[in-house]
């Protein structure tokens, strides 16, 4: 005789899962969750923007410093504008700029030749270059003077075989950071007489907290 095979016996709560007013709940919760952290996020992503913007220029400051002394010649680190409606490109229409995040560390003037690849030979003799693109879209570079207190047009410095700022070009020697909102981290990147280059949070007041200017 066969026998039919032992049920199984499955608890209350297990069969009848969530009901409407639980799921309802639920979702509006993760609503109300979700809410009260979206300032946050988009002031972090804000201030993450300014953050890429301002690493980006230190980091092309201190490879044509390097370059310099590297070589022994003289090296320019020059900010150049970032054409319209291509993010994350140079083109060769590209010019001076004192408010622009994108760079070139060349040997000569990179002025119209922004599209040129890294060559020894080739002109404007590009080392190394970087456009202002998705992760630093709308972060905004003002220039100041060495005090950084007022304005400046400068866009370049040149490094001389020591790793110091020559003079027949007006050195870049302080500029800042903010984000098209305003509403993000200010973030200032400063140039010594020297040569050697930081950046610094010009709003903390804590005496003592390293990243203050």
């Amino acid at each position: 005789m066969l026998r039919s095979p032992p049920t199984r016996r499955v608890g209350l709560a297990a069969q009848r899962g969530l009901t409407l007013i639980e799921l309802l709940v639920t979702v509006t919760l993760l609503g109300l969750l979700l809410l009260a952290v979206m300032p946050n996020v988009t002031e972090w992503l804000r201030s993450a923007e300014v953050r890429n913007a301002a690493e980006s220029i230190v980091n092309g400051i201190q490879k044509a410093r390097a370059e310099a002394v590297r070589r022994n010649r003289t090296v320019l680190f020059s900010l150049v504008s970032t054409p319209a409606g291509m993010p994350g490109q140079l083109s060769s229409t590209c010019a001076l700029s004192a408010t622009s995040a994108s760079w070139v560390v060349s040997l000569a003037s990179p002025e119209g030749k922004c599209d040129v690849a890294p060559s020894e030979t080739a002109a404007p003799q590009t080392l190394e270059k970087h456009a202002q693109g998705d992760g630093a879209r709308n972060a905004v570079v003002t220039m100041l003077a060495a005090d950084c207190t007022s304005a400046a047009a400068t866009s370049q410095i040149k490094f001389d075989s020591l790793g110091r700022p020559t003079t027949d070009v007006t050195a870049l020697r302080c500029l800042k950071v903010t984000h098209a909102t305003g509403s993000a981290t200010t973030i200032r990147v400063v140039v010594d007489a020297g040569g050697g280059v930081r950046s610094c949070l010009p709003d903390l007041t804590a005496t003592g907290d390293p990243r203050r200017c």
